[in-house]
């Protein structure tokens, strides 16, 4: 059955940034250890990809781990690196039948070896996949990201002088190759990003739902595309303008 119509399916957005949040107090709720509802949660991204997949969105990024949550005890982030593992090593053969690209941005030095190693293979033996892009955060701080990036424009224009563009300086920034995110995504109601996509979010719409992220399913998605829809993204113009431009032909 089609979702949305042919109408809607044009005003979709093409990149979907989820910050995934509230696995362990789902657990909680439940009287489960936190393990478990990082495990639910692990369960729910294989439905909500395929969910963004069949409606034709083009590119997700997760936010799955980030340089905070290395703050977390010991047990629990080793049981998170394990289920990275575990879902590489699980889904890697329907990526590369599916034609899914696998990237990553963050500092995968700091993940463990074995969970470091599943991650880059993926990336390699899916490089040249073209059909769907998937991105994983891990490990990931986006003012980290800036300061590198800074540090990698700088050392470019030791000899030149060029201009400081904003085109020029998102070249080095991790998220060169994607487009940056339309729709992010936040569940567990709350009403911050954490330190992520701070800047390629700069014209992103925000959705936040009150839902835990295992409890985010299919229906929960969909809903949030469609206030997506709903919403007017005017860029700094009016919606009179908007309206003009919308309005006049497009020249062939």
């Amino acid at each position: 059955m089609q979702v949305f119509t042919p109408e809607e399916q044009k005003q979709l957005p093409k990149h979907i940034a989820i910050i995934m949040d509230g696995n362990g107090r789902w657990a909680k709720s439940l009287g489960k250890p936190r393990l478990f509802g990082h495990r639910n949660g692990v369960k729910n991204v294989r439905d909500i990809v395929n969910a963004a997949r069949a409606i034709g969105i083009p590119y997700v990024t997760l936010y799955a781990f980030s340089q905070e949550n290395q703050n977390r005890p010991s047990e629990e982030k080793s049981g998170l690196m394990k289920l990275l593992q575990e879902f590489i090593k699980i889904e890697l053969n329907g990526m590369q039948r599916d034609g899914i690209r696998l990237r990553a941005i963050g500092d995968l030095r700091g993940l463990p070896d074995y969970a470091r190693k599943a991650v880059e293979d993926a990336i390699e033996k899916t490089k040249t996949n073209q059909s769907w892009n998937l991105t994983l955060a891990l490990n990931y701080s986006s003012r980290q990201e800036v300061l590198q990036a800074v540090s990698s424009y700088c050392e470019s224009q030791d000899e030149r002088n060029g201009e400081l563009t904003w085109a020029g300086f998102a070249e080095h920034l991790e998220t060169k190759d994607l487009p940056d995110p339309d729709l992010i995504i936040r569940t567990s109601g709350e009403f911050r990003l954490s330190n992520f996509l701070l800047l390629q979010a700069a014209y992103a719409e925000i959705f936040v739902s009150p839902l835990h992220w295992p409890e985010f399913d299919r229906k929960a998605f969909e809903d949030a595309l469609r206030e997506y829809i709903r919403r007017e993204r005017r860029f700094g113009k009016t919606s009179e303008q908007l309206t003009t431009q919308n309005s006049l032909p497009h020249s062939s």
